[in-house]
């Protein structure tokens, strides 16, 4: 155990956040310092939010000790309530940040600057007042925006409303959005080009704690697409999932398994390739996920499948696989890659008549493809100074 005063001049803070205003704590925590590199610190912090019932944030402060301060730990959250400001919210950060590094501070030759505080609260004296709402939260929202220059416009809309509630033993959230886009293509010897994608799209999910591992529920969701030649999709799939890691431990890692069953109902546009207007069909969808979130960086995989349960061809699924990796790999060196394949062979709402050439061009259909896939790699190198702790904002 690491004892007062030892020669450990000033906490290396390393601050793995996605989000965090780095110029303001800087500034706040000046008794620290700040680096850019988690191989040259003695202390990195993993920051990770996750969405909350009431559509905020439960925001999780990882503080783990490494050369000096290996083996001391510690673990703090905060409530980020929907719409929080911006500073109000780094402001929040600021005191779950200065509650957590005090444990290192007092463990360095700096100890002498830190003292501990003690804020009487109301709530310490009378019962917390219950909950009105029931832990029921909702939120509507809308927007949309405009461009265009001479020979070019387009105009963009939507609307979208969410209702959860979430507890311990049960959770249930919902979404409805709305999107309508209209673009128009202005040409000097034809007529004008207009084209109007419209999408809808609504999902419910109810689940139910079973222990610490289990998990049992049901998802609905249902679109309408006309670039997917969707006049109405509608499905409902119970489902039932397996945790490997406690569902407490999710900010740092998890590895689970999900299995359901779905019954189907799609009502077409046009006509498909399949000669069909509508039809009903049982699917069934799997789904492998892995998340973990350590001092050397982050990983992510998954792969998500459905499957059209037809006795006479059972060869119309989807498999969609992605991962994502930050990797610390020495002083200096990280790596960032994102990328996900979609191996698409059940496009049986694909229409008959396919699409022309102007609605291939402007995207307005989607086209026939056995995959499509996106990956995004990055690598970067930093040498010389890692201290980070000077914030100069002129001519930003």
């Amino acid at each position: 155990m690491i004892g007062f005063g030892q020669n450990i001049n000033r906490v290396k803070v390393y601050l793995d956040c996605w989000g965090c205003d780095g110029d303001f704590l800087q500034r706040e925590m000046p008794y620290i310092d700040f680096y850019q590199d988690a191989k040259t610190a003695n202390l990195h912090i993993i920051v990770n939010a996750e969405i909350s019932s009431n559509g905020g944030e439960i925001v999780t402060f990882r503080f783990i000790g490494v050369n000096e301060f290996e083996n001391v730990d510690n673990t703090l959250t905060v409530d980020i309530l929907p719409n929080t400001s911006n500073d109000s919210k780094r402001k929040e950060y600021l005191e779950v940040l200065k509650k957590g590094v005090y444990a290192y501070i007092i463990r360095s030759k700096s100890n002498n600057i830190a003292s501990l505080s003690y804020l009487k609260n109301d709530t310490d004296e009378k019962e917390i007042e219950k909950d009105k709402w029931n832990n029921w939260s909702f939120r509507i929202s809308t927007g949309g925006y405009l461009n265009g220059e001479e020979s070019y416009s387009n105009s963009n809309s939507y609307a979208n409303l969410s209702t959860n509630r979430i507890t311990q033993a049960t959770k249930f959230t919902s979404n409805l959005y709305i999107n309508s886009s209209v673009s128009k293509y202005k040409f000097d010897d034809s007529e004008d080009v207009i084209v109007e994608n419209k999408s809808k799209q609504a999902n419910m999910t109810y689940v139910k704690s079973k222990g610490e591992h289990f998990s049992i529920g049901a998802i609905a969701d249902y679109s309408q697409s006309t670039f997917r030649n969707y006049n109405g999709q509608y499905k409902l799939s119970p489902c039932i999932e397996y945790n490997t890691f406690p569902y407490s431990e999710s900010s740092e890692h998890r590895m689970s398994i999900l299995y359901g069953l779905s019954a189907n109902y799609h009502n077409y546009i046009d006509t498909t390739v399949y000669l069909k207007n509508s039809e009903s069909f049982v699917s069934h969808l799997l789904e492998l996920s892995y998340q973990n979130s350590q001092t050397w960086g982050s990983f992510s995989f998954s792969i998500n499948s459905n499957q059209i349960l037809d006795k006479n061809d059972l060869q119309k699924y989807n498999v969609r696989i992605s991962s994502n990796i930050d990797w610390n790999i020495v002083k200096g060196l990280s790596l960032n890659y994102w990328a996900y394949i979609n191996f698409d062979r059940a496009q049986i709402h694909l229409p008959l008549n396919g699409a022309t050439y102007e609605e291939i061009i402007l995207r307005q259909k989607e086209l026939e493809s056995n995959y499509f896939y996106y990956i995004n790699f990055g690598l970067s190198y930093t040498f010389g100074s890692m201290k980070n702790s000077v914030v100069n904002p002129r001519f930003n």
